[in-house]
């Protein structure tokens, strides 16, 4: 038997072409439910809002370049230093590289691979120039911490990405 048959106009069509306009379709149902699926995908999950208030800090961005200049020409220099998974200490010391003494000094840790595990320490001068604190990483891994000193009216901030062993 034949696949072809003889249509009205008694040309031969081949069954399979009957089929053709529905493969169109098929292709175009396939490619809706793929960019259905990302939609889905793109819409429920991370948002990429790093911050809440992100027009209020593009304002305030000039701000940020001026204390960024200012502590240029201050010259403080700032030295972080981990002892074991318990002990952090920060050195300040001024543009000569002598020890800065009586600043106040808070230094604030950040899991950059994760929320929620966050905190900050009051850091206590033990000696001249070293401002020191016990603190407790909640876990192993890589921190950011960033250290500010202030003393007479005058602003240091510090930032230094550590690794914590367990």
């Amino acid at each position: 038997m034949s696949s072809y048959q003889p249509d009205m106009a008694g040309e031969d069509i081949r069954k399979s072409d009957r089929f053709i306009p529905w493969y169109f379709v098929a292709f175009f149902l396939t490619f809706i439910v793929v960019d259905a699926v990302f939609v889905y995908i793109a819409t429920t999950t991370h948002t990429g809002v790093v911050t809440d208030h992100a027009y209020k800090e593009g304002i305030s961005y000039n701000e940020t370049v001026a204390a960024s200049d200012a502590q240029d020409r201050l010259g403080w220099q700032g030295t972080v230093r981990l002892d074991g998974v318990a002990g952090f200490s920060f050195r300040l010391a001024d543009k000569a590289g002598k020890p800065l003494s009586g600043a106040k000094v808070q230094a604030s840790f950040m899991r950059p691979t994760s929320d929620g595990k966050d905190f900050t320490a009051e850091l206590v001068e033990t000696e001249a120039g070293l401002y020191e604190a016990a603190v407790a990483f909640p876990l192993p891994g890589v921190w950011d911490a960033r250290v500010f000193a202030g003393r007479d009216g005058q602003e240091y901030q510090h930032h230094e990405r550590l690794i914590v062993g367990q």
